[in-house]
């Protein structure tokens, strides 16, 4: 999520704040109570727990989990025998951390768990006869509590040379003893608590990293593992593997699979291109989804045997009601998006546009006249780009323009389909050439000025957003993020690059280097001059807010109570 902030009054302090969507984002694990299907819980690419208890309906952000943004909770579990308690299993992106996490009161407060905490924890299971024994996956090896996770105990040994980096892990229904762990380099197995280890990859390729393992719930001996290589099965508890055909080579890297506990010949496959589902025990494969589509997780509903939701990358949550027939998103109240902008309509006090980054066909833009209890998504013919920035255009026909990785579109109503304007004229040579590729901000400072965009290439002015002429810039203008005019006749040029604000008073011909704090480092993602007060100027950066009274030449913190702490927008 982004922080988006707007200059409107006082009583925005005292607000609370709800989420109105667009709905979605990365959603990898979902766990519900055996005891109540209603009750599910979920995971997110983005260190969040969220809660339903109306089977995805409507979610909630659960808070007391506390932890970066860069993690991942990567796996959730649920005490058959207590439903009010849940693990999480987390682990950081970029770096070593992460660890266990418990709520003992179904969400409402979490603790993480000492003994395995700052362990980079991918993957958990709860022994299904005995819900006090956990074995947890790390990078660093196997870790099993007998004590509901108050004491933990590496089971795997200390350096070994192959049990190490573990991506699954699964216990054996009828006895806790029987482990199986699934690293980066095929699967082992233990048969009395991790006191000795075999490797079982008799069958298996043998570059084959184990995403997951499952074990049948009444057939213990038969088991499901799926790896980079494609999908295995085994009817001799790992004696042996022998690899399942009918997905192709493409769709191979399998993240999980769900077996439907009341036909054992039915299992659903999520891979990196779509879900897949077998009837005949994985003799014959089709796809559900769209290829596009990364699963994460699977969840069967047990009391309705046609519906199932699945967590997957950039969408969410995703569910059908026929067996995979059809799917509907179950994402209300779960928005995990990244919004790069949000501009209002000047024609219409109720519509808002925003526009998305990195979720693809899923992303793009979207607009609400409903202050966010219904959207609609305004994508065709941006091709699954990002879009980095918004602007509304009002003369001499209304027109939505946005700042893409490939350009400038243009969208209206008459034609609701995105097309490239990313043509330019030099101002020098009149020749024309391509602008961008990535426009990252676009500006107008009243109906009818000129436009400005900030691109990877320069800044560039258009009358009309169709015909652009590029500006020349001070040599210190790498990496430009935003671009604003103000004063009499837009004279005044401020833009934020890499190495903080140049400023032109004579419409680009000299220029001025300007440092916010005296710190040329801080990135500035978005500039706004006060229309009412020209010389004051605004500047969300990735240190806060600053503000100039003086046309950008110097700047502080304005007043007190915003935290400092990274902002993307500024409105005024």
């Amino acid at each position: 999520m982004v922080a988006v902030v707007m200059l409107l009054g006082p009583s925005v302090a005292k607000a609370e704040w709800k989420p109105v969507g667009p709905f979605g984002g990365d959603a990898r694990s979902l766990a519900a109570d055996p005891s109540d299907p209603n009750r599910m819980f979920l995971g997110t690419a983005t260190g969040q727990v969220y809660f339903t208890d109306d089977a995805g309906r409507q979610w909630t952000r659960l808070a007391g989990l506390e932890v970066p943004s860069n993690w991942i909770v990567d796996h959730l579990a649920i005490d058959a025998a207590q439903p009010q308690v849940v693990y999480a299993a987390l682990w950081s992106l970029g770096s070593g951390g992460g660890g266990v996490f418990k709520t003992t009161d179904g969400g409402r407060t979490w603790r993480t768990l000492e003994g395995i905490q700052g362990q980079s924890v991918r993957a958990l299971a709860l022994a299904p006869s005995r819900s006090k024994i956990l074995v947890a996956g790390t990078l660093e090896g196997v870790f099993r509590s007998e004590d509901a996770g108050e004491h933990w105990q590496r089971i795997s040994p200390l350096g070994h040379a192959e049990i190490h980096s573990v991506e699954s892990v699964a216990i054996d229904p009828r006895d806790p003893q029987i482990i199986y762990a699934g690293t980066w380099h095929l699967p082992w197995k233990t048969t009395d608590g991790g006191a000795h280890w075999t490797s079982i990859k008799k069958g298996m390729v043998d570059d084959s990293d184990v995403f997951s393992i499952a074990i049948h719930p009444t057939r213990p001996n038969r088991i499901y593992a799926t790896a980079c290589t494609g999908i295995y099965r085994s009817d001799n508890a790992g004696a042996d593997w022998k690899k399942i055909q009918g997905i192709p080579n493409s769709s191979r890297r399998t993240h999980t699979l769900a077996l439907d506990p009341r036909d054992p010949e039915i299992l659903y496959a999520g891979t990196t291109e779509g879900l897949w589902r077998t009837s005949d025990g994985g003799v014959s494969w089709h796809r559900l989804t769209a290829h596009t589509w990364v699963i994460n997780d699977i969840h069967l509903d047990p009391s309705q045997p046609a519906h199932f939701l699945i967590a997957m990358d950039r969408a969410g949550v995703m569910e059908s009601w026929d067996g995979g027939n059809t799917f509907r998103e179950a994402n209300r109240g779960y928005a995990q998006r990244q919004i790069s902008r949000i501009v209002s309509d000047p024609s219409d006090p109720e519509r808002f546009y925003i526009s998305l980054l990195h979720d693809k066909e899923f992303g793009g833009v979207f607009t609400t006249n409903t202050r966010g209890a219904t959207w609609q998504q305004l994508s065709a013919g941006l091709e699954g780009q990002d879009v980095l920035s918004l602007l509304v255009v009002k003369e001499p026909e209304w027109r939505l323009l946005a700042g893409t990785t490939e350009g400038v579109f243009e969208y209206s109503p008459e034609r609701p389909v995105w097309k490239n304007l990313s043509r330019w004229r030099a101002s020098s040579t009149g020749g024309a050439g391509s602008l961008g590729p990535a426009v990252r901000d676009l500006f107008q400072r009243f109906p009818g000025d000129p436009i400005y965009a900030a691109t990877s290439e320069g800044v560039f002015e258009s009358n009309d957003g169709r015909e652009w002429r590029k500006l020349p810039l001070s040599p210190s203008s790498n990496g430009l993020y935003a671009v604003a005019s103000f004063g009499v006749q837009n004279q005044n040029l401020l833009v934020a690059t890499s190495l903080g604000l140049i400023l032109s008073h004579d419409h680009g011909r000299s220029w001025n280097e300007i440092w916010l704090d005296g710190d040329r480092s801080i990135r500035i993602n978005e500039i706004a001059p006060n229309p009412v007060r020209p010389s004051e100027v605004f500047a969300a950066t990735e240190a806060g807010l600053f503000r100039s009274v003086d046309g950008g030449l110097n700047w502080s913190r304005p007043g007190r109570g915003l935290p400092v702490s990274s902002l993307y927008d500024v409105q005024v």
